[in-house]
């Protein structure tokens, strides 16, 4: 956290914005919304995801929306706002949805999460605490467990710094690719999607997945699974491709000799 920024002025800060988080989960928010889409098509598709952690829930509405998608997983939101924690836990907490407040290390929770959620939070941490966050989630994600991120592209902060500052927040980093690269390296998972997202301007968004596979090549260099027609349609491709190989070689032996 940088030297001129005291925790607790961070904590006051988002204890203040809680009113448009509540807004959010009223009358919805396409930047939110695209986030879930997100969430949906790229939790881990292997199984459903028993244990999920959000990293900055707020007042638990992506939470909420987790438990009615996977009521049988244990979800666990965490936030640093007291005030959001308060609310999150009177509107969602229920036996499978439970909300902690605090900040992420390797000593917060213990066990292994399926699936683990930063939704535009990852750029709010500062450069220095970056590798207790990245330690936390490199022990606590499971193997074929998936880290899924939302956060404002580099232009987007640019231009909000410029045309809207008051929009600007306590820590507003730009997340690079060389950033994201080093995520991934730290937290020893593979980036799966790098995806720009249009949300109020033309790429003002991207969504990042990476996953933990320990098992990579069983995961990914098994044979594709094929029908009767896919088999026949392939056996007719190669046919036509050796018929155009032998053609493409008849007109280079020409240019050649």
């Amino acid at each position: 956290m940088p030297d001129q920024l005291r925790e607790e002025d961070i904590v006051s800060y988002y204890n203040t914005v809680v009113q448009t988080k509540l807004h959010n989960y009223l009358y919805g928010n396409p930047r939110v919304d695209a986030a879930w889409k997100t969430i949906l098509t790229y939790a881990p598709r292997k199984k459903q995801p028993l244990r999920i952690l959000e990293v900055g829930c707020g007042v638990g509405s992506i939470c909420y929306r987790m438990h009615k998608r996977w009521p049988d997983a244990q979800i666990t939101g965490i936030d640093i706002s007291s005030k959001s924690i308060e609310i999150a836990s009177k509107l969602f907490g229920n036996q499978h949805t439970t909300f902690v407040e605090g900040i992420l290390t390797p000593e917060t929770f213990s066990g292994n999460f399926d699936l683990i959620i930063f939704m535009d939070v990852y750029e709010h941490i500062a450069v220095a605490d970056r590798p207790v966050v990245h330690a936390a989630i490199r022990k606590l994600l499971a193997n074929q467990g998936r880290l899924i991120l939302s956060v404002p592209t580099p232009h987007n902060l640019k231009w909000s710094a410029v045309h809207k500052p008051e929009t600007m927040q306590p820590v507003d980093e730009h997340i690079s690719l060389s950033i994201i690269n080093q995520l991934s390296v730290d937290t020893a998972t593979e980036v799966l999607l790098y995806q720009i997202k249009n949300i109020w301007r033309v790429g003002d968004y991207a969504h990042i997945v990476f996953e933990r596979n320990n098992d990579f090549e069983a995961a990914f260099f098994q044979p594709i699974p094929i029908n009767l027609l896919g088999k026949i349609l392939r056996s007719m491709k190669r046919i036509r491709d050796k018929g155009v190989g032998k053609l493409r070689e008849m007109s280079i032996r020409k240019k050649l000799s």
